[in-house]
């Protein structure tokens, strides 16, 4: 079978899942060709893909490439993300493509879409065969907002392969002091990533007790310069430091050497950041409304010991003490939690599942 895939191609750990999960597809006996737009021109064999790159241009141009490659590859299945999902539709099914998948990533919270965007992307939609959803909270709002069957959508989580990444020397550096607790929070500085939360917890922490900790965030964004305000006006200006854009060598760096993560978000439809940290067993403090927890396990009863509101200043502050204490769950833990829910094989399992043609 021959797959076409659409999705972007670089050094994100995103782009990584999509590489491996190709190469597995190319294990199983299936012809995988990947397309991506970029600022570059490229054709090769990754691992034994095939991965083409075109320049992004004009919307009228960028339809013009889909249409080109559909019609020449003839793919049997499709599987697209983001802008690359309307144009996927809508010539799969002039080419007469067997399985056309979407892959969906996004809450409306996130995107912001308007009315026009959600009158138009239903009318896409409708063309799909499979929506694959990257949580339960993507699939309940593709059925809500979108009016996506349920019986089309199939909610599939991402795995990480940062793990199985080779770590090599970095030059960013971290307190010495053993007895700093040394806690981090990945990710764009934006407001819906609502940092601004744990720099509140913090300051009335230090205020109230002698805990010795040190903040790194890593991430650029258009809100940096209201944290940064916010940081200096509550005293934490020595507690904080920013490293900015970090690479995925650097990012792993990042996790091995953290006490503890604390991702806020107001909202997220699944949460790379959350898998990556568990993977490494990275002790996670994490907001209720990551897409991620709703493929946790039921019945996991230490799972609100990591987990908060994300308006709860409150909530956040009692989930930090135990590891200012140096008394939070052990890493093997979080190992655990991500290996019983977001194991590689049951997870690609799912996926030949939905990709599936059924012979007429």
């Amino acid at each position: 079978m021959k797959i076409l895939l659409f999705h972007t191609y670089n050094q994100g750990y995103l782009s990584s899942f999509f590489q491996e999960l190709s190469v597995k597809l190319i294990h199983e006996g299936h012809e995988v060709v990947s397309f991506s737009w970029k600022n570059s021109i490229s054709d090769r064999i990754i691992d034994g893909v095939r991965v083409i790159v075109k320049k992004k241009k004009g919307y009228v141009n960028n339809y013009r490439n889909v249409y080109g490659l559909i019609k020449k590859e003839r793919p049997d299945v499709i599987l697209s993300n983001f802008s690359y999902v309307n144009p996927a539709l809508l010539f799969g099914k002039l080419f007469g493509v067997k399985k056309n998948i979407v892959w969906f990533h996004s809450l409306n919270e996130q995107i912001k879409s308007s009315k026009t965007n959600v009158f138009i992307k239903k009318q896409f939609l409708k063309l799909a065969d499979i929506v694959i959803a990257n949580s339960y909270l993507t699939k309940k709002e593709l059925y809500k907002y979108y009016d996506v069957s349920e019986r089309k959508i199939q909610a599939i989580p991402f795995w990480s392969t940062i793990s199985e990444q080779v770590i090599l020397p970095s030059d960013i550096t971290f307190a010495s002091n053993k007895k700093v607790v040394k806690i981090g929070c990945p990710g764009r500085i934006a407001t819906d990533k609502n940092q601004k939360i744990i720099i509140e917890a913090l300051s009335k922490l230090k205020a109230n007790s002698n805990y010795a900790f040190h903040l790194y965030f890593a991430g650029i964004g258009e809100n940096l310069s209201n944290l940064k305000n916010q940081i200096e006006a509550l005293g934490l200006v020595n507690e904080v430091t920013f490293f900015k854009h970090l690479s995925a060598n650097d990012m792993l760096h990042f996790y091995n050497t953290l006490d503890v993560v604390v991702l806020p978000s107001l909202y997220e439809a699944f949460g790379l950041v959350f898998i990556e940290s568990i993977s490494l067993g990275t002790p996670v403090i994490v907001s209720s409304q990551f897409g991620a927890l709703s493929f946790l396990k039921e019945g996991n009863k230490t799972l609100s010991e990591i987990t908060f509101h994300p308006n709860s200043v409150k909530e956040l502050q009692e989930k930090l003490i135990p590891y200012l204490e140096k008394k939070g769950l052990p890493k093997s833990y979080f190992k655990q939690l991500y290996h019983d829910n977001f194991n590689k094989e049951m997870i690609f399992k799912s996926f030949l599942e939905s990709i599936k043609i059924k012979e007429t």
